[in-house]
C-alpha cells in the first residue's frame, strides 16, 4: 500500500500521522564511537515507503503495518543497519542501535554528478570536514530562511544576521564569504563580480538539499576557485528513486508563517523519475519595526536512466523573494530606540497598508543538467551543464519631496515615519519631477537599482582507476557572465513624470513615463529598457576557460594526492551613459596543492597538506569606479593576489573516544583592497540622490 506522509511543525513540535497502523517499534539511535544520540537518523519499514525521524535524544517511535518484519536505520556519514523486529502486544522495542561511522556512506546521497561534486569522501587524504545531513538542515535551521543557520554549529565557522530577512554573513576560519568556494551541485554560485554570495537568493535551498560539507582550509576541490578559508560543497536533492509526498506548515512569531509540499513520483519501469516541491513564507516586523518579508520556493527534478551506464538528471529552482530593510539609521536615533526603521510607513491614512522605500526583491532561477556515463568497470565521466538568470535589485529614495509624520516620542518629523499621503498629495503640486529641481522641488521617487545577471557553465571530469590504489582525474570548467547594472523607477507616488538627462546619450529633458514593479516575479521579464534608464546604465562581460586534474595513491596505511589547475579570465565593461567601453584585459591564474597521510597505528592518522594559489582579482578591483568612469582600469594594473596555505592534523579513534586535532597557517600576499565612499549600489543615503 503506498503511502503519504504529512507533517506538521507548529515551533518546534513535530507530529507524524500514519494511518492503517497495526503497532508501534521504538528503540534508540546512538553512535558507535562517541555514544552520543544521532538525532535526525532515519527509520524506514522495509517494502514501504513508512518511515520516521530520531528526535534530538536518538529516540523514535515508528508505526508499522505488519506483525513482524524489518527496519532499515540510516544516518548520513554512518553504516546503515536492518533490524528485524515482532510485535507483543502491540509494540516492540529494539532498544539501543549503534551505527558506526563509514566514510563511503556520503556517497550514497550523490545519486548524480558523483565526479563533479568534490565531497571530502572522493578523496582519501584526509582534510578538516564537517558534514551536516538534510534531516540535521531541518532540526537545526527549524523554520529560518537561510541554510546558514544550520552551517554555524561546524567548527571554525561563524555566522551573522542582521535585522531584516536572508542578510545573514558565513565565516570560515576567519575569511568571509568573497574567500570562501561556495558550490551548489558542483558549480561555484559566489559572485563572478566581487565573489560575494547573498543568501536570500537561495532562501529555499534549505529544503531540497540532501547534504552541506563544509571543508575547511585546502579542502577536496579540483577547481581553481577562492578557497581560501574553505570549500563548502551544497547537494541539491535528485529526482527521487521512492514514491511518496510530503506536507509541512510552521509557524513562529512575527507572524511567521511556512507552508511546504512536495510529491516524488519513484521511478518506473522505464527509468523515469519526477519530483516537485512548492513553498510559500512569510513575515512581518521582526526585530526592527517597518521589516516584513515573502518568498516561495520552487523545485523541479526529472531523472532517466535508461541503463547501467547513463544517468542524467535536470533540475530548475529558484527562490524568489522581497523584504522591507533597516538601513542607514541614525545613530541619535538607533540609541534611543534599535527598534526605529527610518524607512516605512503606511500607504493608506487608516494605517492598514505597509510600505518601505527600502526594499530588496530578487528572483534567481538556477538549471542544471548533470550527465554521468559510466564508460567501464574503471572510468567515469561526469557532466554538468547549468545556467541562472538573476533579476532584482534593491529600492530606495530620490529626489528632495520625502515627508515624515511626526514623531511618536515627540522629537519632531525628522524622525517620523515616511507619510506616503503627503508626498502624494505634494507630488501632485510638482507633476513632472527630476534631479535638478521643480516649481514646487524635484518631488520623490522610489528607484530601484537593478542588478540583472545571466551566468552559463558547464563542468566535466574524467576518473580512471588505474589499481585499486592508484586514481587519476582531469576536467574542463567553462563559464560566461553577464551582468546589467541600471536603475528604474519603481513608484511614482502621483508624479506624472520624471526628467532624467542623466546620460551623454539621452535627449535633453529627457522624462520617463513607465515605472517598474519592485517585486520579484515582476522582475523576471519587466524591467526597463534603456529609454527608461536613470542615473546610470553599464554591463560587464566575464569569460572564464579552466583546466584541473588530480592523482591520489593510497593503501591501508599510506595515502598521497597532488591536485593542479590552470584557467584563464576576460573582463570588458560598458557603460552606455557614457558612452564608453573598456578595452579586454585578461588574467591568468593556478592552483596546486598536495598532501599525505599516515596510519601509524590503529585509530592513529596524521597528514599533512600544502598549496598555493595564484588567484586572479575580481572584476570589482579591475576597474576604477573613483573617477565616476566605471570603463577605466586601475593604474597601475591590479594583479593576481598569491594565497600559500599549511595545514596539519591528527586524527585519533577508539571504541569510546574519537579526536580531531587540526591547525593551519595562511600567507596572503598581493592583497587588493578597494574602497569607494558609497555603498548601496552606489548611491548615499540621502534625501536628493
Amino acid at each position: 500500500m503506498k503511502k503519504i506522509t504529512f507533517y506538521l511543525v507548529m515551533s518546534f513540535l513535530l507530529v507524524s500521522v500514519i494511518s492503517f497502523a497495526q503497532g508501534t517499534v521504538t528503540g534508540t539511535i546512538n553512535d558507535n564511537d562517541l555514544g552520543g544520540p544521532l538525532s535526525g537518523a532515519t527509520i524506514v519499514e522495509d517494502g514501504t515507503d513508512n518511515g520516521a525521524i530520531a528526535d534530538f535524544d536518538g529516540n523514535f517511535s515508528l508505526a508499522v503495518d505488519g506483525a513482524s518484519g524489518n527496519v532499515t536505520i540510516s544516518y548520513l556519514g554512518y553504516s546503515s543497519q536492518t533490524i528485524s523486529y515482532s510485535l507483543s502486544n502491540g509494540s516492540a522495542n529494539l532498544g539501543t542501535i549503534s551505527l558506526a561511522p563509514d566514510a563511503d556512506a556520503l556517497a550514497e546521497v550523490v545519486i548524480v554528478g558523483s565526479g563533479i561534486i568534490d565531497l571530502a569522501a572522493g578523496r582519501k587524504t584526509p582534510i578538516a570536514v564537517s558534514t551536516i545531513s538534510a534531516e540535521e538542515i531541518q532540526l537545526k535551521g527549524g523554520g529560518n530562511l537561510d541554510l546558514t543557520e544550520s552551517m554555524a554549529f561546524t567548527p571554525s565557522a561563524t555566522v551573522t544576521g542582521n535585522n531584516g530577512f536572508g542578510d545573514s554573513q558565513f565565516f570560515l576560519r576567519g575569511f568571509d564569504q568573497t574567500n570562501i568556494a561556495i558550490l551548489l551541485n558542483g558549480q561555484p554560485v559566489n559572485s563572478m563580480e566581487d565573489g560575494k554570495v547573498y543568501w536570500s537568493n537561495w532562501a529555499g535551498i534549505a529544503d531540497i538539499a540532501t547534504t552541506v560539507q563544509i571543508q575547511r582550509g585546502l579542502g577536496a576541490s579540483k577547481l581553481a576557485i577562492p578557497s581560501v578559508g574553505g570549500t563548502t560543497n551544497i547537494v541539491m536533492k535528485a529526482a527521487d528513486k521512492k514514491q511518496g509526498g510530503f506536507a509541512r506548515f510552521t509557524g513562529a512569531n512575527d507572524s511567521y508563517f511556512k507552508g511546504t509540499v512536495g510529491y516524488d513520483s519513484g521511478r518506473n519501469e522505464k527509468g523515469w523519475a519526477f519530483s516537485v516541491l512548492l513553498d510559500h513564507w512569510q513575515a512581518h516586523r521582526k526585530w526592527a519595526k517597518g521589516t516584513y518579508g515573502q518568498g516561495q520556493t520552487y523545485y523541479f527534478a526529472v531523472g532517466y536512466k535508461p541503463n547501467e551506464k547513463h544517468n542524467f538528471n535536470f533540475l530548475i529552482t529558484g527562490a524568489p523573494q522581497l523584504h522591507g530593510n533597516q538601513w542607514s539609521q541614525s545613530l541619535e536615533r538607533i540609541a534611543a530606540d534599535p527598534k526605529f526603521n527610518q524607512h516605512w510607513g503606511y500607504l493608506n491614512e487608516d494605517g492598514t497598508d505597509i510600505s518601505s522605500e527600502r526594499q530588496n526583491f530578487y528572483h534567481k532561477p538556477v538549471a542544471n543538467l548533470n550527465w554521468d556515463f559510466n564508460l567501464s568497470d574503471k572510468t567515469e565521466l561526469s557532466t554538468v551543464a547549468y545556467a541562472s538568470w538573476g533579476r532584482g535589485g534593491g529600492t530606495g529614495p530620490r529626489g528632495n519631496g520625502r515627508i515624515r509624520t511626526e514623531d511618536p516620542d515627540g522629537d519632531g518629523p525628522l524622525f517620523g515615519q515616511l507619510d506616503y499621503p503627503a508626498i502624494e498629495a505634494n507630488n501632485a503640486l510638482v507633476g513632472i519631477g527630476g534631479d535638478y529641481g521643480a516649481e514646487n522641488g524635484a518631488g520623490y521617487i522610489r528607484r530601484a537599482s537593478m542588478n540583472n545577471h545571466a551566468w552559463y557553465g558547464l563542468l566535466s571530469n574524467l576518473t580512471h582507476d588505474f589499481s585499486d590504489n592508484l586514481t587519476a582525474s582531469a576536467g574542463v570548467d567553462v563559464r560566461t557572465y553577464t551582468g546589467d547594472h541600471f536603475r528604474q523607477i519603481a513608484d511614482f507616488y502621483g508624479l506624472s513624470g520624471w526628467t532624467n538627462d542623466s546620460g551623454d546619450n539621452l535627449p535633453e529633458d529627457n522624462v520617463v513615463t513607465n515605472s517598474y514593479d519592485a517585486n520579484p516575479w515582476a522582475a523576471l521579464f519587466d524591467f526597463a529598457p534603456e529609454e527608461d534608464r536613470i542615473a546610470y546604465d553599464n554591463s560587464e562581460t566575464i569569460n572564464y576557460q579552466g583546466v584541473f586534474g588530480q592523482v591520489e595513491y593510497a593503501n591501508d596505511m599510506f595515502s598521497i594526492f597532488a591536485q593542479g589547475g590552470v584557467s584563464n579570465q576576460s573582463y570588458e565593461r560598458e557603460d552606455r551613459y557614457k558612452p564608453a567601453k573598456s578595452e579586454k584585459t585578461s588574467k591568468t591564474g593556478y592552483n596546486i596543492k598536495g598532501g599525505v597521510s599516515l596510519t601509524m597505528a590503529e585509530g592513529n592518522t596524521i597528514f599533512f597538506n600544502a598549496g598555493y594559489n595564484s588567484r586572479q582579482p575580481y572584476l570589482d578591483n579591475i576597474f576604477n569606479r573613483n573617477t565616476g568612469f566605471i570603463t577605466e582600469l586601475v593604474s597601475p594594473a591590479v594583479e593576481n593576489e598569491n594565497i600559500t596555505s599549511f595545514e596539519a592534523g591528527y586524527h585519533f579513534k577508539t571504541n569510546n573516544f574519537r579526536a580531531n586535532f587540526n591547525a593551519y597557517v595562511t600567507n596572503w600576499t598581493d592583497r587588493t583592497l578597494s574602497s569607494f565612499g558609497t555603498d548601496d549600489n552606489g548611491t548615499p543615503d540621502d534625501d536628493h540622490r
